[in-house]
């Protein structure tokens, strides 16, 4: 009909997970990293869930996409989640969840597949799965005392310790036709600082149960991830 406008091509928006320790490049198991408390630790395993991702636009609109993203650093096809097609806006942060909600993360919440029921969490009484397996080891002090550690994060008791995250866009993001990506980097020395100085020796190598490491790692969860790019393919 005479003066309907048509409607413009959605754009299509795809996240990209990588990391970092304390600025420098994740490598597994041998590679040592400095940490608040005054140890050296490497990483052996990095494993979590993030969900319920929301891009909010500078109109004050959102574009929500509530699913669940599983991303192993040994498996790079878990490095990107795709958000699908995005209504053509110019937005100025994204939001999520690192771990899962308290609607998701019961048992059952998630599909029965291997990966899922690997990452269930087996506390007695607790149910869900966990958000995150960090996992190394620390050399005490510098000593050559090495020790493992278990940075396992979950519900805990009945405490929801999922993180929210907020990430601005330094730039903003005026969304056109094609592909674009949002490049998110995790820096893990930030779960062992900022504002709590997290240290192995205090909580030792096992921390399921431990909702006073629970609740330090919550908080300084919230500022683990930065935006390190937006870009148009």
């Amino acid at each position: 009909m005479p003066g309907c406008k048509k409607e413009k091509d959605p754009g299509f928006v795809q996240l990209n997970f990588d990391h970092l320790v304390g600025g420098k490049e994740l490598k597994l198991n041998d590679t040592w990293y400095n940490c608040a408390a005054g140890h050296k630790f490497q990483v052996s395993r990095l494993k979590y869930y993030t969900s319920n991702f929301v891009l909010h636009a500078k109109d004050g609109s959102t574009f929500e996409v509530r699913k669940v993203h599983y991303r192993d650093i040994e498996n790079p096809d878990t490095r990107t989640f795709s958000m699908g097609e995005v209504p053509r806006k110019e937005y100025t942060s994204l939001s999520f969840i690192f771990g899962l909600d308290e609607v998701t993360n019961v048992n059952g919440g998630l599909p029965n597949t291997t990966t899922n029921i690997n990452m269930e969490w087996p506390l007695p009484g607790d149910q869900g799965y966990h958000y995150m397996k960090f996992e190394g080891r620390w050399d005490s002090y510098g000593t050559g005392v090495y020790k493992n550690f278990n940075l396992h994060t979950g519900a805990t008791g009945n405490n929801q310790n999922y993180v929210n995250i907020s990430v601005p866009f330094d730039h903003g993001m005026k969304l056109e036709d094609g592909t674009w990506e949002i490049n998110l980097v995790m820096d893990l020395n930030e779960w062992l600082q900022n504002p709590i100085v997290y240290d192995f020796e205090t909580f030792g190598p096992m921390i399921m149960a431990n909702q006073d490491a629970q609740l330090v790692l919550k908080q300084n969860g919230a500022d683990v991830f930065s935006v390190e790019s937006v870009e148009k393919q």
